[in-house]
C-alpha cells in the first residue's frame, strides 16, 4: 500500500478485535434459535462430511430456498468440529465477524482512505449494533462469509485496476463467486468496481468494462440457480405489483437511516405496512429522502469527492435487500451488514470536518461513540440467546399478526407471563393488549379474544394489525356486520394487504352479498397470487354462486 502508514495497524487491530470480543462476549451462551433449527440441528446434509452430504450441499438449496453451498459447508465443519454445542458456532461467527472488520480496514487503506478515518470506520463497523443479528444468530453466518468475501474480491480487485495482471483477475473472480455462493446479495460486486472507477478514479476504461463483463455473467448465473423454481424468492410482489412493493421498500430507507445514526430502537422485526400510494404522506417522505440522496451522491461525483462512492455503496449494496426481486421479509438489521460501512465513511468524515481543530476531542468522541455502541451491543446480544427473548424482541412492542384460523398452538404461558407483566408496566399500549387477543383467538377462546382486541382497538384505531384480528374474531363469532366494518377499516388503513381482503370477502359470503364477496376476492387474489391461500374460500364462493338464483 504504497504511501499508507501502516504503523498503528497492530494497534488497530488489536483494538477492533478486543472491543468486538467484549461486545459479543454475551453470544457464547446463546441456543439455537429460528431458524437454526431446520437448517442446522436437523439438516441430514450438515450430520458428517461425507461425500453424499458434500454432494448434496455443492448441488442443492440446503435450506429448500437458497443455494448457497459454502455457507452450508461451514456449518459443515462447525458441525463436525463441535458437534450441535451453540458456542462453537457462536465462536466462529465472532472470529468472521472480527476477520471482516480487519479486512474493511485495509480495503479502506487501499482506496485510500487517511488511516485514522479508516481505523474509525472498521472498528465502529464492528461494534455498531445493527450487526448484531448478524453475528448473534447462528444462522446468519451467510452474511458473514459472503462480506468478507465481497471486501477481499473489491480489494484484489483495487489491485488490478492499478496493475492488471492475470492472476490478480483470477482471483478477484474467485472470491466473488466464494461471495456469490455465500450469499446471492453480493451480485453488486461488479457494478460496485465500475463506480470505483468512474467516482473515484474519474475514468471508465474499456478494460475496466471489460473486467466487470465475466462477473456480471457469473453473478447471473449464481442468481439464476437461486431463483429458478423457487417459491420464496422471486415469487410474488408484496401488494400483488412491483409498484407496490417500490411504495412499500421505500419507506424501509428512513429507518434504515436513523438506525444507523441512532439506533436506540433495534428488532427482530420490523412491522412494514403495504403501501398502495405514491401519495401515501410516508411514501412520499421516503422518495424525497431517497431524492435528496441520490442528488446528493451525483453532486459530490461531480465535484469528485470521494464520498459520492461511499453514498454509492450504500444504496447499491442495499438494494438486493428491497425486495426488486420478491422475498417474505421487508427489513431487517442484517441487511445493514454490507451497505452499513457505506454511511460511516462519510459521517465520520463529516465528523473530522466539524471538528478539524480539535484533533484531541475528534478522538474523544470517536471512543465515545464507540463505547455507546459496545455498550448497546452488549444490552442488544441477549435478545438472540433464546427463543423466548427472540419472541419478547417484538411481542411486548408491536402487534403481532395472528393466524387466519384457529390453530391450537402450545399454551405459551411464558409468553403469556411477559405480556401479563408488560401490561401491568403498560396498560395504556395497544399491541399487548393485541398480542393477548391474538394467543385467545388461535386457541379458539374467542370471548377472551374478543375482550383483548377490542381494547386493543379503542387504544390503537389506527393499527391495521389490530383492526384485522378484530375483524376475525368478530367472523369467528358470527357477528357480521361488526366484522365487515372492522375488516373494511383494516383496508382502509393498509390497502394493499392480503388478509383484510380475504376475510372482508368471506364477510360478504356470509351476509349474501356475492358480488362484493367475488369482487373483493378477485382483488385479494392480485394481492397474492399463490392459490394456496384463497383456494379453499373460492371454492365454497363458487358453490354458493352456482346455488344462488340467476
Amino acid at each position: 500500500m504504497p504511501g499508507r502508514d501502516l504503523s498503528r495497524t497492530p494497534l488497530v487491530l488489536v483494538v477492533i478485535a478486543l472491543a468486538t470480543t467484549l461486545a459479543y462476549a454475551g453470544s457464547f451462551s446463546g441456543d439455537w434459535i429460528s431458524d437454526d433449527g431446520p437448517m442446522i440441528v436437523e439438516n441430514t446434509s450438515l450430520h458428517a462430511l461425507t461425500i453424499e452430504n458434500l454432494t448434496t450441499i455443492a448441488t442443492s438449496r440446503s435450506d429448500g430456498v437458497n443455494y448457497i453451498p459454502l455457507n452450508f459447508l461451514s456449518l459443515a465443519i462447525d458441525r463436525a468440529l463441535f458437534g450441535l454445542w451453540p458456542p462453537g458456532f457462536h465462536l466462529v461467527n465472532l472470529l468472521l465477524h472480527i476477520a471482516t472488520a480487519f479486512a474493511i480496514y485495509f480495503f479502506l487503506l487501499r482506496i485510500p482512505e487517511p488511516g485514522g478515518l479508516a481505523a474509525a470506520a472498521a472498528l465502529l463497523w464492528a461494534v455498531h449494533p445493527v450487526q448484531v443479528e448478524s453475528v448473534a444468530w447462528i444462522s446468519e453466518r451467510k452474511n458473514l462469509l459472503s462480506t468478507l468475501f465481497f471486501v477481499l474480491a473489491f480489494d484484489a480487485y483495487l489491485r488490478f485496476s492499478a496493475t492488471p495482471r492475470i492472476r490478480t483477475y483470477l482471483l478477484v473472480l474467485l472470491l466473488y463467486m466464494a461471495a456469490l455462493l455465500s450469499k446471492v446479495n453480493t451480485i453488486v460486486l461488479p457494478a460496485m468496481m465500475l463506480v470505483y472507477e468512474i467516482a473515484l478514479r474519474r475514468r471508465l476504461r474499456p478494460r475496466d468494462v471489460a473486467a466487470a463483463l465475466p462477473l456480471f455473467a457469473c453473478g447471473g448465473l449464481v442468481a439464476w440457480a437461486n431463483l429458478s423454481g423457487n417459491t420464496s424468492h422471486g415469487a410474488s410482489y408484496h401488494g400483488g405489483s412491483l409498484v407496490s412493493t417500490l411504495q412499500t421498500s421505500s419507506t424501509t430507507i428512513p429507518r434504515y437511516l436513523l438506525n444507523v445514526v441512532a439506533p436506540f430502537d433495534l428488532s427482530g422485526y420490523y412491522p412494514v405496512p403495504l403501501r398502495a400510494s405514491w401519495l401515501d404522506p410516508t411514501v412520499a417522505f421516503s422518495v424525497a429522502v431517497i431524492v435528496v440522496l441520490v442528488a446528493l451522491t451525483c453532486w459530490l461525483a461531480w465535484r469528485g469527492a470521494p464520498d459520492a462512492f461511499w453514498l454509492a455503496w450504500f444504496g447499491i449494496t442495499l438494494s438486493p435487500m428491497l425486495n426488486l426481486v420478491p422475498f417474505p421479509a421487508l427489513m431487517n438489521d442484517r441487511y445493514l451488514y454490507l451497505p452499513l460501512v457505506g454511511l460511516l465513511v462519510p459521517l465520520l468524515r463529516l465528523g473530522q470536518l466539524l471538528l478539524q481543530r480539535a484533533d484531541a476531542f475528534r478522538w474523544a468522541a470517536i471512543a465515545i461513540v464507540a463505547a455507546t455502541f459496545v455498550s448497546l451491543t452488549l444490552a442488544r446480544v441477549p435478545v438472540f440467546r433464546n427463543e423466548l427473548n427472540l419472541w419478547a424482541d417484538f411481542g411486548l412492542r408491536f402487534s403481532y399478526i395472528t393466524s387466519d384460523r384457529p390453530w391450537g398452538p402450545p399454551p405459551r404461558r411464558e409468553e403469556k407471563r411477559l405480556l401479563a407483566d408488560a401490561l401491568k408496566r403498560h396498560p395504556e399500549r395497544a399491541a399487548l393488549y393485541n398480542n393477548v387477543g391474538g394467543f385467545a383467538f388461535e386457541e379458539a377462546r374467542f370471548a377472551d379474544a374478543l375482550a383483548s382486541l377490542e381494547r386493543a382497538y379503542e387504544l390503537g384505531p389506527d393499527d391495521p394489525t389490530i383492526a384485522l384480528n378484530l375483524g376475525r374474531t368478530y367472523l369467528a363469532l358470527g357477528r357480521v356486520d361488526d366484522a365487515v366494518r372492522t375488516l373494511e377499516r383494516a383496508i382502509q388503513l393498509e390497502p394493499a394487504a392480503f388478509f383484510p381482503q380475504l376475510n372482508l370477502a368471506r364477510g360478504y359470503l356470509l351476509r349474501g352479498d356475492l358480488g362484493r364477496a367475488r369482487a373483493t376476492l378477485e382483488r385479494a387474489k392480485s394481492i397474492k397470487k399463490d392459490p394456496f391461500f384463497w383456494r379453499e374460500f373460492e371454492q365454497q364462493l363458487t358453490r354458493a354462486e352456482t346455488r344462488a338464483p340467476s
